[in-house]
């Protein structure tokens, strides 16, 4: 009698974990991009980003989708490439996740749609239609989530600080100041 009762209490704690702290890898089915954690918390600052993966779907089908959310949001799509490995990434997401006033201000107004060079490969890939030699890249999209023709990357910065790389992407995002 114990043991289905410790059997029965272990089944309804794994159900209640999975309820709530679903896996992060959800299908195109139930969400066509997995939002980051930091989705809800950069909303509030003024900007959104999100994730997507190749296992999630069609990217152009995900960047249409995602590109009407940015809409509905009043906030323009970018897709950014990255790579957990890359250095200015790093510092990016950082002075992002410490909440740098320059960085904040130089987000505004903007929908991140990351996508990862290890999952989606790089400029010559038969992944997407984005084409690079280096990153973070961040890619302008329309309201129908194709590209504008705006580019910026990397190279566009000195020092990987939020004291050279948010004025630039501030200029990127809204135009001369």
């Amino acid at each position: 009698m114990k043991q289905k009762i410790i059997l029965i209490l272990v089944g309804i704690s794994l159900f209640a974990c999975n309820f709530l702290f679903p896996p992060s890898g959800l299908s195109a089915a139930t969400e066509p991009a997995a939002q980051s954690s930091d989705s809800q918390e950069s909303e509030r600052a003024g900007f959104t980003i999100v994730r997507l993966h190749p296992q999630d779907g069609d990217l152009q089908t995900m960047l249409s989708h995602e590109a009407q959310k940015a809409e509905m949001l009043g906030q323009m799509p970018v897709v950014e490439f990255d790579a957990t490995w890359c250095g200015p990434c790093k510092a990016i997401d950082e002075g992002i996740k410490s909440k740098n006033e320059l960085m904040l201000k130089a987000y505004a107004g903007t929908y991140i749609i990351k996508l990862n060079v290890d999952e989606w490969g790089w400029g010559d890939s038969n992944k997407h239609d984005f084409q690079f030699n280096g990153i973070p890249v961040y890619f302008k999209l329309d309201a129908e989530g194709q590209q504008t023709g705006d580019v910026v990357d990397g190279n566009a910065w000195g020092e990987n600080i939020p004291e050279n790389i948010a004025p630039v992407m501030d200029k990127f995002f809204h135009g001369e100041p």
